[in-house]
């Protein structure tokens, strides 16, 4: 009999889980923890409307001891609304690797797929994780296949300095905090200008209830660019620290050295400071980024009071994602930001590969917050 048994998780699981997540920080330069306090299922409600947590408990102790989740999405694929998966959360703490516990994980992900909810999954690998890209692209049996569609990257902006070329005031005076009595006309913007991206989320009104997907972020977060009255471009300031927090777990030994170095170089000239290890780090995730026509102006008059916004509500850093081939991105880079680099893959079984090669030349969308 085998000492490892997997099964979903349920709400009483919910201490286990948490407790792997915060044991298990991604590699790298600098090591980063994901914690799910107080809640990990109530942090897991942006990443799909339904969300299962696979899990691998070790018979011996009765503990979780590993975990990987699969959510469903509503969003536009070629523009046509449609569900999709997304893979995400995989952790396994140190002393259970090296098992064969992530291919028979991977066996159970294979038996609720046979469901036939979806036949595409969107997952993101960091660049610099390569224990997992070697896992998981190896092209092990019972896994499925990942497409490599590019790379995701996210800016970190220090928000006390975060300014582009400033636009004229009077066009930036038409940048404003959204009205709760406006959600109807958003979410028709959304879904007008929304779908030229691939995998834009199918956003609806009760995304920005408690339980919703966009969890945390209030309508009059979401600012809101106008002209001659019509929206031209959005822009959220999607604050997580509540139930969603990125915590520092340490440094390699070559940052470590250099941290002290560099933060007083980085206060000089207004880059972002390597916060202290063990420390919570003070950021918010832009979020529904949209823009008509993709106009730079707007944009940067978008993240111009995105920052603005962040910093009045005491928040240090402002974390924009965006696929490699945004035209938007190029406006990001004029703020000089840190980067953080990941990988995205359409992953699919057998039933899903011409899915993917119908996927078209649009720009991916990945929300921010909801990885």
């Amino acid at each position: 009999m085998s000492r490892y048994r997997f099964e979903l998780a349920t709400a009483a699981d919910d201490e286990d889980l948490r407790r792997v997540i915060a044991g298990t920080a991604m590699p790298g330069r600098i090591q980063v923890a994901f914690r799910r306090e107080p809640s990990f299922f109530g942090a897991a409600v942006v990443e799909g409307h339904e969300t299962l947590v696979v899990a691998a408990r070790d018979l011996a102790s009765g503990r979780i001891i590993g975990f990987g989740c699969r959510s469903l999405r509503d969003v536009f694929v070629g523009g046509q609304p449609r569900k999709v998966g997304y893979l995400s959360g995989l952790r396994l703490l140190e002393e259970h690797r090296r098992l064969g516990l992530v291919a028979r994980g991977y066996g159970f992900f294979r038996r609720l797929h046979a469901a036939g909810t979806t036949r595409l999954y969107l997952t993101t690998i960091a660049e610099d994780n390569r224990a997992a890209r070697r896992v998981l692209l190896g092209g092990r049996a019972g896994l499925p296949v990942y497409h490599d569609l590019g790379r995701y990257l996210t800016a970190v902006l220090e928000v006390r300095r975060a300014h582009g070329e400033r636009m004229p005031l009077a066009q930036r005076d038409d940048v404003r905090a959204a009205a709760n009595d406006k959600l109807g006309e958003l979410l028709a913007f959304w879904q007008r200008h929304g779908p030229r991206r691939q995998f834009f989320p199918n956003y609806r009104a009760d995304d920005f209830c408690d339980g919703g997907l966009l969890r945390g972020l209030a309508v009059e977060h979401v600012l809101v660019a106008r002209s001659g009255g019509e929206i031209v471009g959005t822009l959220g300031v999607w604050d997580q620290r509540p139930f969603r927090q990125v915590v520092v777990a340490g440094y390699d030994r070559v940052y470590r050295c250099l941290r002290p170095w560099y933060n007083a170089w980085a206060t000089l000239v207004g880059r972002p400071r390597l916060p202290p290890q063990g420390s919570t780090v003070d950021c918010a995730s832009a979020a529904l980024a949209v823009v008509a026509d993709d106009r730079a102006d707007v944009f940067t008059s978008l993240v111009d009071r995105a920052a603005d916004l962040a910093a009045e509500r005491g928040v240090a850093r402002l974390m924009i994602g965006m696929h490699e081939s945004d035209p938007l991105l190029p406006v990001v880079r004029r703020y000089r930001p840190r980067w953080y680099a990941t990988r995205l893959y359409a992953a699919c079984w057998d039933d899903g590969e011409a899915d993917v090669a119908a996927l078209d030349g649009r720009a991916p969308y990945m929300e921010l917050g909801s990885l």
